[in-house]
Formats: structure tokens, sequence, C-alpha cells
């Protein structure tokens, strides 16, 4: 893991990057958005956000598929089809743990422990860990925010999980894709 980590740690930090950056990007369309009132101006920015965050972590990955192939012809690496998917698990591995953290904090909220006032008695450490990976985990994921409001997900722990896996594919499909030279996007292949 740590020698995977380290030869391919350009393409992995250049992921996180791409999405702390479509991120911002989500969370100030989604924001001006939610201003207007109009729920399907929300769906489409953040449906416009995602396509483009998905397009950016393709193009790139396939960039590093295609650089792998002639390594691969020239035998100096073996052909690993699951690189990609791989390099996105330890890119969304921030995203990962706080999903897992925000649905530990959620399964442990008691809803059966009512005050005199009716009101959702729990311990203090399960809502604030919730509370806190959500609330991060949602801003780390702001480009699906539209869409996960749209259907009424956005609140539950299993919208992080949700939310990790087009990056997970497109991962996967880009990097086979480059060191297959097809399906490339807005790319141009290397001389040969």
């Amino acid at each position: 893991m740590k020698s995977f980590i380290k030869n391919n740690f350009a393409m992995i930090s250049k992921m996180f990057i791409q999405q702390i950056g479509i991120a911002f990007l989500g969370f100030l369309l989604n924001t001006a958005a939610n201003v207007s009132g109009n729920k399907s101006l929300v769906l489409g920015l953040s449906i416009f956000s995602a396509t483009f965050y998905l397009l950016l972590v393709y193009v790139h990955v396939w960039e590093f598929g295609v650089q792998d192939k002639i390594r691969i012809e020239a035998g100096r690496i073996k052909f690993d089809p699951l690189k990609g998917l791989k390099a996105s698990l330890i890119a969304n591995s921030v995203n990962i743990l706080l999903a897992v953290l925000s649905a530990i904090g959620y399964l442990c909220i008691d809803r059966n422990i009512l005050d005199e006032f009716g009101n959702i008695v729990s311990p203090a450490w399960a809502v604030n860990l919730y509370a806190v990976s959500h609330i991060i985990g949602v801003f780390l994921q702001s480009m699906y925010n539209g869409i996960g409001s749209w259907f009424g997900i956005d609140v539950y722990p299993y919208f992080l999980f949700l939310a990790i896996l087009p990056s997970l594919i497109t991962s996967f499909f880009g990097y086979y894709f480059g060191t297959k030279e097809k399906y490339g996007l807005f790319t141009s292949a290397p001389k040969k």
C-alpha cells in the first residue's frame, strides 16, 4: 500500500485537490441556487457541478492510463486494471472516514428516549459525531448536495457513501480506457 501511494502520489493528490476545488464550486452554486428557492435550479446546478467534477476525474485518470500504457508495453510495469479504482479509494479516504463516522454517530442516536417536552434525548457524543462528520462530509461532496436534497437523502449517512461511488466508477473506467487509448475526452494521446 505504501509503495502504491508513493508510486502514484501525483495521481492521488491531484484527484483530492480537484475534489476540494469542485467542492467549493458546488458549495457556491448550491448556496446561490438555494437563495433563489428554485428546486429545479438547485438540481440543475448540482448535476452540472457533479458532471464537471466527474469529467475532470475521468480526463485526469485517463491521461495516467495512457502514460502507464507506454510503461506496460515496454515491460517496466505490470498491467493493473484496478489501479484507477485503488487511487480513487485512497484519494477518497477522507470521505470514506467521514461517512463511517457519520453512520456510527447516526446509528448510536437513540430515538426512543424522550424528555418531558417530547424531544429526543440522545448521547451527546453520538449527536456531535454525526453532526460534525456529516457537515464536513456534505461540504466535501457539495457537488452532489442538490441531487441529494432533490431526493431527500442528503441528511442520511448513506448519502455520503453514495456520493463516493461516481468518482470510484469514473476512475476505474478512466484508467482502464486510458491504458487502451480509447474514449479519451478533451485529451491528446502521447506521440509514439
